[in-house]
């Protein structure tokens, strides 16, 4: 699986509760939304939003452990 779907199958499954934060107002999605996950991470919404569509470079060292264990 490449990177921007592991992302999304992640987020998808993750409940605000699973991380710690208030559920907050409906979602029109299942799972985190990608600011939340972002925040989580350490990262830029939209870094994040590239990593996800698979548009972005890679991830550097520093935030691909940090996404990786926000998500999984």
């Amino acid at each position: 699986m490449e990177l921007s779907g592991f992302l999304r199958s992640r987020r998808d499954r993750l409940r605000p509760a699973d991380v710690g934060l208030a559920p907050g107002p409906r979602r029109q999605a299942p799972g985190l939304r990608r600011a939340e996950v972002a925040l989580l991470a350490g990262i830029s919404v939209d870094y994040y939003v590239r990593l996800e569509q698979g548009r972005g470079p890679r991830p550097s060292d520093q935030a691909s452990p940090r996404s990786g264990v926000r998500c999984g």
